[in-house]
C-alpha cells in the first residue's frame, strides 16, 4: 500500500507531466520553426564539411563559402529566370481559374460531375481554404518572418552545433547522456541523408516536369516544374498536389493534352518510384511508402500545413528515436535475460 508522501510524489509526477505535454502542446509552431532550423543547419553544416574534406580549410571558413555559394546562386538564378519564372507564375495564377471556368462549361451536361468540380473548385479557388491556410502558417509577413528567423536560426545552429547540442544534454540525467548524445548524432546523420535525396529528387522531378510540360506546349510550364519540384518535399501527397493545376490547364486547352500531361506525370513518378529512389536509398535513408503516407496525413491533421510539409523528417526523427530509445533497450535487456539464464 502506497504511504501518502509516496501518493503525493507521484501525483506531482503525474501533474509534471500532463502540464508538459501541455505546454508542448502551445509551443507546437515554434518547436516546429526550431526543427526546421535544424534542417537548415544540417543543410549548410553538411555543405561546409564537404568544403572542408576537399580544401582542408577549416569548418568556420568552410561554412562562409557554403554561405557565399548558396546566396550566388539563388541571385544568379533570380537574375537569369527570374522575369520568366514571375511571368509563369503571373501567368499561371491568372489562367487557373479561367481553365475551371473552362472545364465546368465543357462537361455542363454531366451533373453530378459538375457539382463534384464545384465543391473542389470551391476547395481550390476560393477564399475560404485560403483563409484557412493563412490562419495556419499566418500573415504573408508573419510567413517571410518566419523563413528569415529559421533561415538565421538554421545558419547560427550550423555555426556552433556541438554548442546547442551539449547544452540540450544538459537537460537529461547525466547516466542517460551517452545514449541520447549517440541518438543525436545518429538522427543528424539520417537527417543529412535524407535532406540530400530529397534535394536529388526535387531536382530532377522538377526539371523532368518542366521540360515534358514545355515539350507538350502546356502554358506556364516553366511555373509548373518549379511547383512540381518544391512538391517533392512533401512525400506522395506532394506530387498529386503538383499535378492537379498542371492537369486543369491542360484540360482547358485540349482534353487529350491533358490525358497526356497525366501520362507524363504518372512516368516520371514511375521513374521517380522505381529507379531513382532505389539508387537513392542505397546510400540515403529508406522510409517505407506506408509509413511516410500515414505520417504526412497525421501530422498534418495534428499541426496543419506545417506539420505536412516537416512530416517527412519528423518521421525519420520518430524511427531513429523508437530504434535508439525503445527498441535497443528492449533487445539488450532480453539478451541479458537470455545470458543470465544460459
Amino acid at each position: 500500500m502506497l504511504t501518502e508522501a509516496a501518493l503525493s510524489r507521484r501525483l506531482v509526477f503525474g501533474a509534471g507531466v500532463i502540464l508538459t505535454l501541455l505546454l508542448i502542446w502551445q509551443l507546437v509552431d515554434l518547436l516546429l520553426l526550431v526543427f526546421a532550423s535544424v534542417l537548415v543547419a544540417i543543410f549548410f553544416r553538411s555543405f561546409a564539411d564537404t568544403i572542408a574534406r576537399l580544401t582542408r580549410l577549416s569548418h568556420g571558413l568552410a561554412l562562409t563559402i557554403a554561405i557565399i555559394l548558396v546566396a550566388i546562386f539563388f541571385v544568379l538564378i533570380s537574375t537569369l529566370f527570374g522575369t520568366t519564372i514571375h511571368q509563369n507564375v503571373s501567368t499561371l495564377i491568372d489562367q487557373l481559374p479561367t481553365a475551371w471556368r473552362e472545364i465546368r462549361g465543357r462537361i455542363g451536361e454531366v451533373r453530378w460531375l459538375v457539382d463534384a468540380l464545384d465543391r473542389a473548385g470551391e476547395a481550390m479557388l476560393t477564399g475560404n481554404v485560403m483563409s484557412r491556410i493563412g490562419g495556419a502558417l499566418g500573415t504573408v509577413m508573419g510567413a517571410v518572418t518566419n523563413v528569415f528567423l529559421v533561415l538565421f536560426a538554421g545558419l547560427y545552429i550550423a555555426a556552433q552545433p556541438k554548442l546547442y547540442r551539449d547544452g540540450f544534454l544538459k537537460l537529461v540525467p547525466p547516466q542517460d547522456r551517452p545514449r541520447i548524445d549517440a541518438t543525436l548524432v545518429r538522427c543528424g546523420v539520417f537527417l543529412r541523408n535524407w535532406l540530400l535525396g530529397q534535394l536529388i529528387a526535387m531536382i530532377v522531378v522538377g526539371t523532368l516536369t518542366g521540360v515534358g510540360l514545355q515539350l507538350l506546349q502546356v502554358p506556364s510550364a516553366l511555373a509548373l516544374g518549379l511547383f512540381a519540384g518544391l512538391a517533392e518535399f512533401i512525400p506522395i501527397l506532394g506530387p498529386i498536389a503538383a499535378a492537379i493545376p498542371a492537369l486543369i490547364i491542360a484540360f482547358s486547352q485540349d482534353s487529350r493534352l491533358a490525358l497526356w500531361v497525366l501520362v507524363m506525370f504518372v512516368i516520371i513518378q514511375q521513374l521517380e518510384g522505381n529507379v531513382l529512389q532505389p539508387i537513392i536509398q542505397r546510400r540515403m535513408v529508406a522510409l517505407p511508402p506506408a509509413v511516410t503516407l500515414f505520417a504526412v496525413i497525421a501530422f498534418a491533421i495534428l499541426f496543419g500545413a506545417m506539420g505536412a510539409l516537416l512530416a517527412a523528417p519528423l518521421a525519420v526523427v520518430t524511427l531513429v528515436l523508437v530504434q535508439d530509445l525503445y527498441v535497443k533497450p528492449i533487445e539488450e535487456n532480453a539478451a541479458s535475460v537470455i545470458g543470465e539464464q544460459g
